[in-house]
């Protein structure tokens, strides 16, 4: 008994131990580019920007100094034990929104503590370090198996307290039949009580983020009878998602169930989008896209003209499109040369064009010739780190560039090594065993950098 609390104290301490490091500028360093990168794309910073309570103090400029006290300031705990993880997935997409962090994130982790003091969990944790869980829907996987599942199925939503939203006006039955069931909450209690068994904020206990979807527009709360399957749609905010607020092609959902086509083909055309709108126009079509290219995931078997209408107006368009021709995929390079992860096989002329577009494009592909790695290598240096073999040349163009890429390089030669510290004379400290030239060149050129 003695060693089995032991173990359990033990395993409790190495939690907090690895949560409690708030040290912001150990964060900055490890996650800053990433956590800017993910918060400039995230529509939901631009409505806490624009909210009343803007958790950036009013920054200007989201950097990350900015994103990691704010999301310290949604840590609860008195020392900040989960901003580190909480930094970390948001950086690492492991948390999509930032909405997500206090709705849901935060809940669950102070659940994983939890559960973590508990010592005859049935079944047992499996994973017990919380850095070996990868981002909040794996979190929230483990935290849901112990949780009461309370009133989680349409079956078991009393039909007196669901009159009762109907009665008050706090929710609409918007349609009903033998096998699904659209209701429109119009409360933060409505939304609570239908999204009962999910994970979207609107349905939150804390940090519930309904007003603030419901005045851009309605919410349609989608109950397959018979089963738990809930999925919310709203036009205005292009989300369309299911129980574990994953988005989804509502389209494929209506293939299985027609009826969806009717239910939402007026409220789709009202909002101009292809989303649940069947055999739209071809005009109707091109609009949709040139407003957002990626609405063509909608839409099956585009035209040449759509397809390309829509990757020049977003490149990641290219992801939903099976075989597009050379043309379409150059011009989706031509908008962020890291599309081409969503390629396959792509030709020579388009992984050209895509590490001429963004050096960082050569992390994606198998066998890049030596042309294309001088292309990448000419941008970064240190993308020198992605090739395996580089040739002499490669690794001259690598450490001229920046001389630091000799971090990456195994057994430089001499040559290799003096330009790497003619570059930059710190380069030297990645060099295992400079010769007397190279030293003689650094202390030269460099002093005692």
């Amino acid at each position: 008994m003695f060693m089995f609390t032991l173990i359990l104290i033990n395993t409790y301490m190495r939690f907090y131990e690895l949560l409690r490091e708030y040290n912001e500028e150990r964060l900055i360093h490890d996650f800053g580019q990433k956590l800017s990168t993910h918060a400039q794309k995230d529509t939901t910073v631009k409505w806490a920007l624009s909210g009343r309570n803007n958790p950036f103090e009013k920054a200007k400029i989201i950097n990350p100094e900015a994103i990691i006290k704010a999301i310290a300031a949604l840590d609860p705990t008195p020392n900040k034990e989960l901003t580190f993880w909480l930094t970390m997935n948001y950086a690492n997409k492991g948390i999509a929104r930032w909405e997500d962090i206090a709705s849901r994130a935060v809940p669950a982790l102070l659940k994983f503590k939890a559960l973590l003091r508990k010592p005859n969990l049935t079944p047992p944790l499996l994973v017990r370090d919380i850095n070996q869980i990868k981002g909040l829907s794996a979190l929230e996987d483990i935290t849901e198996q112990y949780e009461e599942k309370e009133a989680i199925s349409n079956r078991v939503q009393t039909s007196a307290e669901e009159q009762k939203f109907y009665d008050d006006g706090a929710a609409e039955l918007f349609y009903n039949d033998a096998q699904i069931k659209v209701v429109i909450p119009r409360s933060k209690a409505a939304a609570q009580f239908f999204g009962k068994g999910t994970r979207w904020c609107t349905a939150a206990k804390n940090s519930n983020k309904f007003v603030e979807y419901n005045s851009k527009g309605p919410l349609y709360i989608v109950m397959l009878k018979g089963t738990n399957a809930k999925y919310q749609f709203q036009w205005e905010a292009n989300q369309f998602m299911n129980a574990k607020d994953e988005g989804i092609n509502p389209n494929e959902l209506a293939r299985k169930y027609p009826i969806l086509w009717k239910i939402f083909k007026p409220i789709a055309v009202k909002n101009k989008s292809l989303a649940l709108h069947q055999n739209p126009t071809e005009t109707m079509q091109l609009a949709a896209v040139q407003q957002d290219g990626r609405a063509i995931q909608y839409l099956k078997n585009p035209s040449e003209a759509i397809q390309l209408a829509a990757v020049q107006q977003d490149g990641r368009a290219i992801q939903y499109l099976e075989n597009p021709s050379e043309a379409i995929q150059l011009a989706a390079m031509r908008r962020g040369g890291k599309l081409i992860r969503y390629l396959k096989n792509p030709s020579e002329a388009v992984q050209l064009s895509a590490v001429q577009q963004d050096g960082w494009a050569i992390k994606y592909l198998k066998n890049p010739s030596e042309a294309m790695q001088l292309a990448a290598l000419q941008q970064r240096g240190r993308l020198i780190e992605y090739l395996k073999n580089p040739s002499e040349a490669v690794q001259l163009a690598a450490v001229q560039q920046d001389g630091w890429a000799i971090e990456y390089l195994k057994n430089p030669t001499e040559a290799i090594q003096l330009a790497a510290v003619q570059q930059n004379g710190s380069a030297i400290k990645y060099i295992k065993h400079p010769t007397d030239k190279v030293k003689a060149l650094q202390k030269k050129v460099w002093g005692n950098t």
